[in-house]
Formats: C-alpha cells, structure tokens, sequence
C-alpha cells in the first residue's frame, strides 16, 4: 500500500511539473543548451514551449559565458576546420574537428565572429567582396540565415573594410550586421552600412576618417569598438549611431612607445585588454578592463606566468635573444572568461592560453594552470608545433536565439 502511493505521489508530482507552463519554464531555462534541444522531442507541448519566442526571451535574461571555443585550423589547401575545443577543464577526449556545412557554399565557410551565442560567418573566397555571402548561425540550434545584399551598392567589389555582428539578447531578439566600407564623397573617409534583422532593411550611417583598423571590432554593451595601435580606441554606439573616443590605457613611462595587443575581446558584457611592450618581459602583464561608463580602462588582473614558463619549457624560444620580449617567450591569449554562471565554479575567472602544442587555462585567483588538450604530445621544438593566434579563436555560447 505504502508503495502504491509513494507511486501515485510522483506520477501527481511529475504531472504537476509536466503540464504546468511556470513551473516547468522555471526549470527548463536553468539546463544546458544540449538538453534543451533533446527535451524537445519529450512531446508536442514541450517542443512548443521550448521553440516559442518567450521561452527564447525568459532564456536569455539569464546572463551566458562561454562554455567552449571554435579554434580556426591554418588552412591546407584553402579548406577551413576548426576544434570544438571545451572549456570544462576535462582533457580526456580529442576535441571535434569540423568544417562549417550547415549551408551549401563551394567557397566554404569562414567565421569571422562570435557574438553572444550567434556566428557572423562568410564565404571563403578571395574573388571580391560583392560575390561574397555572409550568413548568421546559431551552433547551437543549427538555424541560420544568409544576409542580403544592398540593392544601391554603387561601388565596385573589393571595398569593404571590416563587418562586425551586433547582437545583446538581453535587449533585444534583433541584430546588427555592420559594414565599414568606402565612402562614396572621399577617398579618405570609411562610410557605415547596416543591416537590421528587424526591418530587413540596409541604411546608411555616419563616415569615419581612415584611422582605425576596422578589420577586428569588438561588440559590447550596445557598441562596437575598434582599437587603436597609437591613439584612442573608438567606440559606435549601435542604437544612436554615433561614435565616441576612448582613450588608451595609460602607459607606463618607461615603455616603450610601440606597443603589442595580445588581446582585446569581450565576456559577459566586459571589455578586455593586454598591451605589452618591446622593452618588458612578458612574463608578468596587466589585462586592463573599460570603466562602465566607457571613459577609459583600469586593471583588473595582474598576470604572473613565471610558473606556467617553468613547467612549459617550450614557451622559450631558443631562437630569440632575451632582449626581445615580444617573441621570446611563446603564448597566445585566446579568450578571457569571466562572471558568475559559466558552470566553471570556483576557477573563474580566467584565460585561455595556447603555449607551443597545447591549450591551457590560467587562474587569475591562484595564478595556476590546468591543461585543457594537449595538441602535439611527442612536439619536441616550438617550430613543429600547431601554432594559433588570438583572431583563430571563437567563443561559443549557448542560446536557443531564433
């Protein structure tokens, strides 16, 4: 008898939670992105909820980090791949190598950025940019579309600059694709075109001198921002449609003038920074972050990587004399993961780093390492080694965003 209404007891339980909306809403946005795509297939109503607009809205008021990152392979014969490399801390399987068909385009598949879950990818043709396509994917639902093309592009091909995705579901289920392209009025001046998702329209924005590489934007907190290799860092509010310097991180005195960018990208709506310089080691560095208020930058970690070069040999480049800081010491940042909620507990925050055959992370906490894969095992000097640089790197992001 006791069992028989234990019994009762959890069919009317799982009932309850099974055909209440609020109820199973409030334990359906708190699961991975995979399972949710697997508990469509539970029922008709829970494929309904699951794929509604509001359930993608509830979704995405939940503040998302990355859970892994796409590594772009070095071509061989023009033909891109890329790791589906986890970000768990768990080493123990080799990561998904795969190229990008989840549309039929003979040039292949780029990806030239990742933006809160959704990928801005394009052909990978060297034939002009008018011939080009540009597609919006989402990895995690394999949903994608392809970008129009501007019906009064008057310019002959090749005169795009830099395209840059703008998307922040936690205001809006709409993006924006940017084009810095030529101006029509000034060789001198870069023109922006955008295309809404919203109106499914293009329109015309504001020129912009030459004096910025627009090439490698970033997106964060309603703007896009171009960095600056000697002057201030400009800042495109998407929604205004105006620009705004900011200035660079103030340089020590004893740097030297030229600096190196070793990273600048974004995490949970955070701006990131690493400058070094020729004339200091970079085993001990600053990653700088923007001010909210988008006034400048100050330090939000100091970096020590005295005990990741000890037991990384390889990182020194015996090829390089002491002297040159830039290069004599083997590392790439890939990504910066910060925030609460990323499932990576009580390690965040921290960086992803790729040393002579492997990736690992460093701990801005304890200043600790953990290997992530181990690309080359039997690697014996750095020139052998598979070799990746910060603009390989693509963060993935879980988001059921339609």
């Amino acid at each position: 008898m006791g069992k028989l209404e234990f019994s009762n007891s959890y069919t009317e339980s799982t009932e309850l939670i099974g055909y209440n909306d609020d109820i199973l809403m409030n334990v359906l946005i708190r699961l991975p992105g995979k399972s949710l795509m697997r508990f469509r297939n539970v029922s008709k109503h829970w494929l309904s909820l699951i794929s509604s607009p509001y359930f993608s809205c509830c979704l995405n008021q939940i503040p998302i980090f990355p859970s892994a990152i796409f590594l772009r392979v070095q071509p061989s014969l023009n033909k891109l791949k890329y790791h589906f490399l986890s970000l768990d801390r768990n080493p123990v399987r080799e990561p998904s190598v795969r190229s990008f068909t989840f549309v039929d385009d003979p040039a292949g598949i780029r990806i030239l950025q990742s933006c809160n879950g959704l990928l801005l990818c394009c052909s990978n043709n060297r034939l002009g940019e008018y011939n080009r396509n540009y597609y919006i994917y989402n990895p995690t639902t394999h949903q994608y579309t392809t970008l129009p093309k501007p019906d009064n592009r008057t310019q002959s091909p090749n005169t795009i600059f830099g395209v840059i995705l703008a998307f922040d579901p936690l205001k809006s289920a709409h993006y924006k694709v940017i084009f810095v392209r030529s101006s029509e009025t000034s060789p001198h001046l870069y023109q922006l075109e955008i295309y809404s998702s919203e109106t499914h329209q293009w329109s015309f924005s504001s020129e912009i001198s030459k004096v910025n590489n627009f090439s490698q934007g970033v997106y964060c907190c309603g703007g896009i921002h171009w960095r600056n290799n000697s002057g201030p860092f400009l800042r495109f509010d998407v929604h205004q449609e105006r620009f705004q310097e900011i200035p660079m991180p103030k340089i020590p005195d004893d740097w030297d003038q030229q600096t190196k960018c070793r990273y600048f990208g974004e995490c949970g709506g955070r701006l990131h920074l690493i400058l070094t310089s020729c004339k200091h080691s970079t085993r001990q560095f600053d990653v700088y972050e923007m001010k909210n208020d988008f006034s400048g930058w100050f330090v939000k970690y100091r970096v020590d990587l005295n005990g990741l070069i000890s037991a990384n040999p390889k990182m020194t480049q015996s090829n390089c004399h002491a002297s040159d800081h830039w290069d004599y010491h083997a590392f790439t940042v890939l990504a910066i993961v910060v925030g609460e909620g990323s499932g990576q507990g009580s390690s965040l925050p921290f960086m992803v780093l790729h040393v002579p055959g492997k990736v690992i992370t460093y701990s801005f906490k304890d200043k600790t390492s953990t290997l992530l894969h181990d690309f080359a095992p039997d690697c014996t000097d750095i020139e052998g080694c598979t070799t990746f640089e910060c603009d390989d790197a693509y963060p993935y992001i879980t988001t059921l965003a339609i």
